[in-house]
């Protein structure tokens, strides 16, 4: 089991840190600057950097340890034993047998219903000032704000970028903020196209066999109207097929957008 240290706050960032190193630590960096600023701080205070940067996380680390401790063991049960993250839930009734592409399906979609309506829907609670009411870790009401959430930051994104004149030193910035936008919309919008389909639209689907004219195989080789029974049952066939089809289609979808799935 690996430590895991959660901070909020690193002492090396603090005013005091500051203070000892002989300058302001940078609140965010573009890429790649953040190790051209330690070989400079390196290079021109060693021993005041060695201070404020690792000195002093290695004693956070002394000192928080027993809360760090704590923490691992905790997170270790809750995933374990509570929310079993280590293996999907396909929420299929136990104790039946399944085929395994039945279960792939059940699985990956199951997965993302409670990744809409716990991780996403979670992230309104601070998000919003609006009191949610979660059950089992599950708020729908919440996870729809959310997608709406989405869709108002690019209506404002969208009236900034398209009423800033052309020439303002801010409209580069604000044409970014609007492809950010857009990129996060239509994201959230096949996630919630994916999930309305599962949670609404597939179980609405008619069952193929749900016919009384159909009968089993004995009576059909019995009946005279076998050419009758026969179309039926290529009706039958053919509705197969085409769930089959839209099954496969909306599994890939859901692969194709995995690497948004993370909050």
């Amino acid at each position: 089991m690996r430590l895991i240290r959660s901070r909020i706050h690193y002492w090396s960032c603090s005013k005091f840190a500051n203070w000892i190193r002989g300058e302001n630590k940078p609140v965010a960096l573009e890429w790649g600057e953040w190790g051209k600023w330690r070989e400079k701080q390196k290079k021109e205070r060693p021993f005041r950097y060695w201070l404020s940067d690792t000195l002093l996380n290695r004693l956070q680390n002394i000192i928080y340890f027993p809360y760090d401790l704590y923490e691992t063991i905790r997170i270790y049960i809750r995933n374990r034993y509570i929310d079993k993250i280590h293996y999907l839930k396909t929420g299929l009734v136990p104790g039946r047998y399944y085929d395994f592409d039945y279960r792939i399906i059940h699985a990956l979609f199951n997965e993302l219903v409670d990744f809409v309506e716990s991780e996403l829907a979670a992230s309104m609670k601070w998000g919003s000032n609006k009191k949610y009411e979660f059950k089992n870790g599950r708020c729908v009401e919440a996870a729809y704000d959310y997608f709406k959430s989405i869709e108002k930051n690019f209506d404002d994104a969208r009236i900034k970028a398209a009423t800033e004149p052309k020439t303002s030193s801010f409209r580069a910035g604000l044409m970014d903020d609007y492809e950010t936008s857009m990129n996060d919309l239509n994201r959230s919008s096949k996630i919630k196209e994916l999930y309305e389909w599962w949670k609404y639209v597939r179980p609405q689907r008619k069952n193929p066999y749900d016919n009384d004219n159909l009968g089993d195989i004995e009576d059909i080789l019995d009946n005279k109207k076998f050419k009758e029974k026969e179309k039926l049952y290529e009706k039958v066939r053919i509705l197969e097929q085409e769930y089959d089809y839209e099954d496969t289609k909306m599994l890939i979808e859901l692969i194709k957008i995995r690497n948004h799935l993370w909050t």
